[in-house]
Formats: C-alpha cells, sequence, structure tokens
C-alpha cells in the first residue's frame, strides 16, 4: 500500500493585533489552541478547502489572502503538509463548530503557555523576523 501525504489548509484571521484560534476538539493536540483549518478534500482547490474550512470551524466568510506558511509533520508512517493563508473577513458570525470546541481571538505578541499549540507559537515567532511564507518542519524519524 502506497502512502502519500496528506494536504491542509489553515486560515490566519488577524485583526488589530489579535490573532484568531480554534480549540482543537480532537487529536492530535486535543484542547490546544490552533489555527483553524483542515484537510483537502478530493478534487477540492485550496482556496475552495480553505473557503470550506473556515466557515465550519469559525462561522466566518473568508477571502483568501496571501500564503503565509508552509508546515510539514513526518514520522515513519505519517507526513502532514499544511498551508496557512491569510484570510479577510467577508462575512458570517464567529462561532465554533465542526473540530472546534472554541473559538476566539488572542493577542499576537503574548501567545505561549501549555494551552496553544507549540507549531502555531513557533509559526507567529517566525513571521516577525523572517520572510514569507515562513517554513516550518518537524521530523521525527
Amino acid at each position: 500500500m502506497i502512502r502519500l501525504p496528506k494536504i491542509a489548509v489553515g486560515g490566519i484571521i488577524i485583526k488589530n493585533n489579535q490573532v484568531l484560534l480554534g480549540k482543537r476538539r480532537d487529536e492530535p493536540n486535543k484542547n490546544k489552541w490552533a489555527i483553524p483549518g483542515g484537510k483537502v478534500n478530493l478534487n477540492e482547490t485550496l482556496e475552495e478547502a480553505l473557503k470550506r474550512e473556515m466557515h465550519e470551524e469559525t462561522g466566518l466568510i473568508i477571502k483568501t489572502g496571501k500564503l503565509m506558511a508552509v508546515a510539514e509533520f513526518i514520522n515513519t508512517n505519517f507526513h502532514y503538509v499544511i498551508l496557512d493563508y491569510e484570510c479577510i473577513i467577508m462575512g458570517g458570525n464567529l462561532k465554533a463548530g465542526s473540530d472546534s470546541l472554541e473559538i476566539k481571538f488572542f493577542d499576537i505578541n503574548s501567545l505561549n503557555g501549555n494551552e496553544i499549540n507549540e507549531t502555531t507559537i513557533e509559526f507567529f515567532n517566525k513571521i516577525k523576523t523572517c520572510k514569507l511564507p515562513v517554513s516550518i518542519v518537524h521530523r521525527e524519524i
């Protein structure tokens, strides 16, 4: 059986120095705050997947902006690639849904601690000093 990388998208909404994060309902990183998003379905463009996932997880209707990060998670039996895009709110009502227990804005300069996903913290630390898009690789093999 051939195993291929899985592709996902994430949506980054920054408003007044605050970033929108969702509290994850499921593993990995259950009960941690992270950038909302999810897997790209077969025959779905990255933009279509991002709009669908953001609506499902945040209740918001978004317009896709620039690519901000590419994150890869690699281990012996798993390879996950996440493309995080800037999102502009076009409508909808902010509410947690599908994979999110809660959804709220956090001060972008105060992201730390055990409650926030470590890759989310790493991304926001890198965008302060790196040229976009940021690249994050976690390899465990």
